[in-house]
Formats: C-alpha cells, sequence, structure tokens
C-alpha cells in the first residue's frame, strides 16, 4: 500500500475496497469542484488587484467578493459531503477487513494461539486495522485533492509566466530524489518499530492476564521492571522514526524555501522592469504554494502510508495463516448422534514431542469411561482430539462408524460438550453464560440446569439472582460456583457425548456430592468421557482406561483394574486416585 500500490499487497488492499468504489468515485468528482473553486481564487485576487481596485470599479470589486463567498459557500457544502463518502468508504473497509480477520482467527487451531499472544491478536486487530483506515481517510482526500491542484497550478503558473514557471519545474526532481531517499529508510524503521510495539502489547497484556500470580507471590516490582525495560526497549527507536520523518520534511522545506526566493528576486525584478504586472506576481506566488503544497503533503502522507502498509502486511501475515484443522469439502451431516466413539490406532505429536502413541479404544453408545494417568500421560490430548481442536496425525478416530475428519464441523460441535478443568467465563451476567450453551433456552430451562449443576442456590442468594454480572473471566465467583456455571453451561446444551475434564476438581467435596445425582441423570443415555483423579467420580464410569506416555495400558472396572495390579492400582495404592475425603475445598 503506498502512492503508486504494486504488487500482492496492493491487490489484495483493493480487493477490500471494490465493493466501495463508487463512493470513492462520487467522492473524487466531488473533490474535483472543490479543488477547482480553491484554484481560481488567486485569479480573483488577480483581477481584483489589476483592474478592480485600480480603475476604482465598485461594482466589479463587488462583484468578485460576491462571487468568492458564494463560491466558497458551495466549496464547503461538497467538501463535507465529499468528507463523510470518503469516512463512510474508509469506516465500511474496516469493518470488513475486521470482520474478515475476526473470522478467520476463530478459524485457526489452538496450537496457534498457544504460541501467540492475545494482546498481540489484539493490537493487530485493533491499532493496525486502525491504521488502515487513517490511511483511507487521509490519502484518497489527499491524493485526490492534491493531484489536482497540482496540475491546474502547474499549467495557470505558465499562463501567467513560463520562464518562471520552468525554474520551479527543473527543482521538482531533486525534491522528489529526496522523498524517495528517506521513504525506504522510514519504511523499515516504521515496521521495526510495529513489531516492539506488538511484543509489548503482548507483554502487558500477559502480565495482566496473570495479575493474581503477580500479587500472590509479590511480584510487582519485578514486572515493573520488566515493563520499563520493554518500554526503554521501544523509546529511541520510536525516536529515530519521528526524527527520521522530522530531517526529510527540514530538506524538503529548505528546497522550498530556495525555490520560493529565488521566485520572488526574478518575480520582483520582471515587475520593476514592468514585464509582469503586481496581480500576475501575486497570482503566481500563490500558485507556488499551491504547487509545492500538494508536493509536501505527499511528504506528510509518507507515514501515514508506510504505518498502513505495515499493519496491512501484518494482518495480511495472520490471514496467510492456515488452519491445521479444516472441513472436509464435502462433509458428512449427521443429524443426531448415537454416540459410538472409535480411536482407531491414534497417533499425535505436538510439534516434534509425541503425546500419543498407538491409542485404540471401541467406546458404545451410553458408555461412561474414565481416563486415569499420570500428569501429561495424554488424556486431555485425547479429549482435545475428540473435540476436534486437533486432527490425529495417523489412525482415525470414529464417530458412528465415520471418520471424524468428515463431518461437518459446526453440526458434530453442537453434539458435544465438555467441562475443564479451567472453567472460563464471559464477563456478562450468570444467565448469558450458562445460556451460551443454548441462546434459544427458555428461562426455566435455565433454572432447570442451574438447579441440575447445583448452582441455583448460590445463584439466586445474589442480589440480582441470574443477572448478576460475574467479571472478565469470572472472577467475581469462587472457583466452586464458576465450575458449577460452566457445568449447567454443558447441562443445558444436552450433548450426546459428553466430556468432563478434571471439571469437579475446584468443587468441595460437599458439593461434589450434591451433585452427583444429577450428574447420573445428564449422563444417562449419553457417551460420557471422565478425566478426573477423585476415585468418588472415576467409579460411575462403567470402564476406566489407564493411560501412561501416551499408550492405553489398561481397561476394565475399578476392581478388575485393582486385580491386576498394574497402573491403575500403582496409581491408586499411593493415592495419585484421590479416594473419597472430608476434604475441603479453600
Amino acid at each position: 500500500m503506498s502512492l503508486s500500490p504494486s504488487g500482492s499487497v496492493a491487490r489484495r488492499f483493493w480487493a477490500f475496497l471494490k465493493p466501495y468504489r463508487g463512493l470513492l468515485y462520487t467522492a473524487s468528482v466531488g473533490n474535483l469542484l472543490t479543488v477547482g473553486i480553491s484554484v481560481l481564487t488567486p485569479l480573483a485576487i488577480k483581477l481584483l488587484i489589476d483592474d478592480a481596485i485600480p480603475s476604482g470599479n465598485v461594482g466589479l470589486l463587488a462583484a468578485i467578493v460576491i462571487a468568492y463567498l458564494a463560491a466558497n459557500m458551495v466549496r464547503q457544502a461538497v467538501g463535507y459531503a465529499h468528507s463523510y463518502l470518503l469516512a463512510y468508504a474508509g469506516q465500511r473497509t474496516v469493518f470488513d477487513i475486521r470482520k474478515t480477520l475476526f473470522h478467520h482467527l476463530q478459524l485457526l487451531h489452538l496450537s496457534f494461539y498457544e504460541k501467540e499472544k492475545t494482546a498481540s491478536l489484539v493490537n493487530r486487530v485493533i491499532h493496525d486495522v486502525g491504521a488502515i483506515q487513517h490511511f483511507i481517510s487521509l490519502a484518497f482526500s489527499t491524493i485526490a485533492n492534491s493531484s489536482v491542484s497540482l496540475v491546474i497550478s502547474m499549467g495557470i503558473m505558465f499562463l501567467l509566466n513560463w520562464k518562471l514557471s520552468l525554474i520551479c519545474m527543473l527543482s521538482l526532481p531533486v525534491y522528489f530524489a529526496v522523498f524517495h531517499l528517506y521513504r525506504g529508510r522510514i519504511y523499515e524503521k516504521s515496521h521495526d518499530v510495529r513489531e516492539r510495539q506488538s511484543a509489548l502489547a503482548g507483554s502487558l497484556g500477559e502480565t495482566l492476564s496473570g495479575i493474581k500470580v503477580v500479587k500472590s507471590f509479590a511480584q510487582e516490582n519485578h514486572e515493573r521492571k520488566r515493563f520499563v525495560l520493554a518500554i526503554k526497549d521501544n523509546f529511541y527507536p520510536e525516536i529515530d522514526l519521528n526524527m527520521l520523518g522530522h530531517r526529510m520534511w527540514i530538506w524538503l522545506s529548505v528546497l522550498c524555501d530556495l525555490l520560493y526566493g529565488m521566485v520572488l528576486l526574478f518575480g520582483g525584478m520582471s515587475v520593476i522592469r514592468g514585464e509582469m504586472s503586481i496581480g500576475n506576481f501575486v497570482a503566481f506566488t500563490s500558485y507556488l504554494f499551491m504547487l509545492f503544497g500538494p508536493i509536501q503533503n505527499f511528504s506528510a502522507l509518507l507515514q501515514v502510508t508506510i504505518n498502513a502498509r505495515t499493519g496491512f502486511e501484518r494482518i495480511l501475515s495472520l490471514l496467510d495463516t492456515r488452519p491445521e484443522v479444516t472441513e472436509d469439502p464435502c462433509p458428512v451431516i449427521l443429524p443426531a448422534l448415537k454416540g459410538h466413539v472409535v480411536f482407531d490406532h491414534v497417533n499425535f505429536k505436538y510439534s516434534e514431542s509425541p503425546a500419543i502413541h498407538d491409542f485404540c479404544l471401541d467406546v458404545q453408545p451410553g458408555e461412561v469411561v474414565a481416563l486415569v494417568g499420570p500428569s501429561g500421560s495424554g488424556k486431555s490430548t485425547l479429549m482435545s482430539l475428540l473435540t476436534r481442536f486437533h486432527d490425529v496425525d495417523r489412525g482415525r478416530i470414529l464417530i458412528d462408524g465415520v471418520d471424524l475428519r468428515k463431518l461437518k464441523y459446526d453440526d458434530y460441535r453442537r453434539q458435544i460438550s465438555i467441562v475443564l478443568q479451567d472453567s472460563f467465563l464471559f464477563s456478562g451476567s450468570i444467565e448469558e453464560n450458562i445460556r451460551y450453551g443454548k441462546p434459544d433456552a427458555t428461562m426455566a430451562e435455565v433454572r432447570e440446569a442451574a438447579q441440575q449443576a447445583n448452582a441455583l442456590g448460590f445463584i439466586e442468594e445474589m442480589p440480582t439472582g441470574f443477572q448478576s454480572k460475574v467479571g472478565q473471566g469470572g472472577v467475581m465467583l469462587s472457583g466452586g460456583q464458576r465450575q458449577r456455571v460452566a457445568i449447567a453451561r454443558a447441562i443445558l446444551k444436552n450433548p450426546r457425548i459428553l466430556i468432563f475434564d478434571e471439571a469437579t476438581s475446584s468443587l468441595d467435596t460437599e458439593s461434589e456430592l450434591l451433585i452427583q445425582n444429577s450428574m447420573d441423570a445428564l449422563m444417562k443415555g449419553k457417551t460420557v468421557f471422565i478425566v478426573a483423579h477423585r476415585l468418588s467420580t472415576i467409579k460411575k464410569a462403567n470402564r476406566i482406561a489407564a493411560i501412561e506416555r501416551g499408550r492405553l495400558e489398561e481397561v476394565g472396572t475399578h476392581n478388575e483394574l485393582l486385580a491386576k495390579n498394574g497402573l491403575y492400582s500403582r496409581l491408586y495404592h499411593p493415592r495419585v486416585l484421590e479416594p473419597p475425603t472430608t476434604r475441603k475445598a479453600a
């Protein structure tokens, strides 16, 4: 994206602008009128100086003033409409870019988000796109106004005095040489500064997200020093960028001043010799400003253009990131899942780190299977594969006999539900968070789901009940309350496949016992996977799958696995698997 855009960046930028080209063309027509009125003003002054005032023609003087006022009223009205059209086209373009970018970000795989900092991504969606909006609103107006003004001014200057005009034209190559000399350097420096700002945003977002950890370890001073070092890292590059543009502006201003001085000298001598009227001289110097004013506008636009190009390139880098998990071109739609799940020789690794090895397990519809194993054994990874957060590297997962990768993505996700160990709530009301599982649910259904999750009691005790705000991430609720709201959200969805990934880890034993019956009712008729350490939860399973280092070591009931004296027994006896206790949550 530049004053003369070329290449794939410009083509892709134009693809976003293209739907609004009619608005831009209309704005350009209005621009021609406003610029034309401005350009003719010096001629009116020339007429006033050379004819109206010397001859004492009051009528001509009044006519010139009235025409000037009327023309400028028209110019202001048309200029307002022109500015609105440009602002509207720019805002719609930015709207489309943000919408496209957000949609694409939702399609990207989880490993992408594990590598990228959230605040850095937010910085791209907000600030990088904002730079594009600034460019659109400023650039098209500047380019259109300045180009028309430049051409008309040059033509009239030659008519007024062709010798002085030639002197002015000979200076232009030097002016543009200085402009292009600084252009590349400003682009490189701007790109570096933008990357540094993005890294700073990522670091700041990470610190704020982990503010509880910072405070609990009394590391405020450490984080303060780390942030100061980060902004120091940006300090001089940002100064260098500003001063680089200022140095370019100084050189260009010096050239303009030298040229203006030459015009004053030679033009003044022409007036003294009688070769040029005073009106012509005043008009010529006015057009000289109109000539170099647009050129200086182009120079001032350089930084805006480079900022926008840098931002758009960073946006394109996101749009060009291809999702690792994609929908089949001709997906299979299963309107109602039975819940038959088969892990068929499944293998998976994170980058170069193997996580799942030749995993095989056949889970019948309505069966409850518990996954147990040491930390890092691959239990949660298997559930991420089942929810298709990731795709298997080798082997396959069959859902009712169909390869998971061939199922319609959204249709499948609507029929499964997962309650994670670290339950996340959105910063709305409790009702909105529960209803997230089923947006069209009635209030009676929301209450029923809350009751089954043992959440109704504490909700009704809150001042505004279901309308109570939970804060960002649910910080205004306790860990157990957040978990029960998350369970209610899953209950309301009424899925065919249900996953509890350490779902009761934040509940004290008393609260856990209170929801056991409701969990039994919820699990009835559904295929359920339970990742847990609490034996009270694990014993609800029809079968227990013991996993170690991504391999299925043994499958059976609690008593069968204890009798084998294998992995499950080793986990149970040192109480890696927690038997029922009267432990209270902190």
